[in-house]
């Protein structure tokens, strides 16, 4: 249970730091990737320094090698000599010969597995300084991509803000001009609907004063809707009006004066 409790929390811990790497990134994004191509890069001078350590052990091992295959060489060359010596009829002191001949090929049999053990060390060191160099250029291509890739992306975000903008631009003088042609259809609504209301009301105050002229007429003539009254009265008016007025002759006269 607590080893399974160990891992769980091991693994929460790494998702977390991953959600906390990620969340550093989508804030800054370009700086993120500065500080990755930064981390690449040290990267890459640690791996050159590896490289620069182990060519600098291989010239150590390959001088080392050398040394040793130098003096087995030459033991060996010696060892033959002393071989022809041995066989040569001629020679006087074989047993001597054939002493130092004995010391001498101990001796390559003491160097040769030091021989193979330098050879053996150089070809080690050979392969590593290979390996090496391969992830070498494996990393300088991956910092190489990655900075044409940060590049590429830097510009196709300038891209993007520059459309952005632009877009932004367009849809604000649209809809500026989109509010200038309301605002003056909404101008004339308004003005109109004022003109209407207005022409409304001056209709319904005349037909309100007219109302109020025939009713207070109605009102003084309290005998006018009957014909019959209203015939007697013109008469009687009528008649007073002959009977006390002027004739035309003597209204004639009095202007003639």
């Amino acid at each position: 249970m607590f080893s399974f409790m160990k891992s769980f929390v091991g693994v929460k811990g790494q998702q977390l730091g991953q959600d906390i790497v990620k969340a550093i990134v989508e804030m800054d994004p370009q700086s993120a990737s500065q500080a990755q191509l930064d981390q690449m890069e040290q990267d890459l001078d640690k791996a050159g320094a590896v490289i620069q350590k182990l060519r600098a052990d291989y010239d150590r091992e390959l001088r080392e090698y050398d040394a040793v295959k130098k003096r087995y060489d030459q033991y060996l060359a010696a060892a033959e000599l002393l071989q022809r010596k041995l066989d040569d009829p001629t020679t006087a002191d074989k047993a001597g010969v054939e002493s130092s001949l004995n010391k001498l090929v101990a001796q390559l049999e003491q160097l040769q597995p030091e021989v193979s053990a330098e050879e053996k060390d150089v070809i080690e060191v050979k392969e590593l300084i290979d390996q090496a160099q391969a992830a070498y250029r494996e990393k300088a291509e991956a910092l190489t991509n990655a900075k044409q890739g940060l590049e590429r992306a830097k510009r196709d975000m300038q891209r993007a803000l520059q459309d952005q903008e632009r877009s932004a631009e367009k849809a604000q003088r649209a809809a500026e001009v989109a509010g200038l042609r309301s605002n003056k259809i909404s101008g004339l609504t308004v003005a109109t609907d004022a003109m209407q209301r207005r022409a409304d009301e001056a209709r319904a105050k005349s037909d309100a004063a007219k109302l109020k002229a025939e009713t207070l007429t109605t009102l003084s003539k309290p005998n006018a809707d009957d014909a019959n009254i209203a015939s007697a009265l013109r008469e009687v008016q009528g008649g007073n009006a002959a009977s006390g007025g002027s004739s035309i002759a003597e209204r004639l006269a009095k202007l003639k004066k």
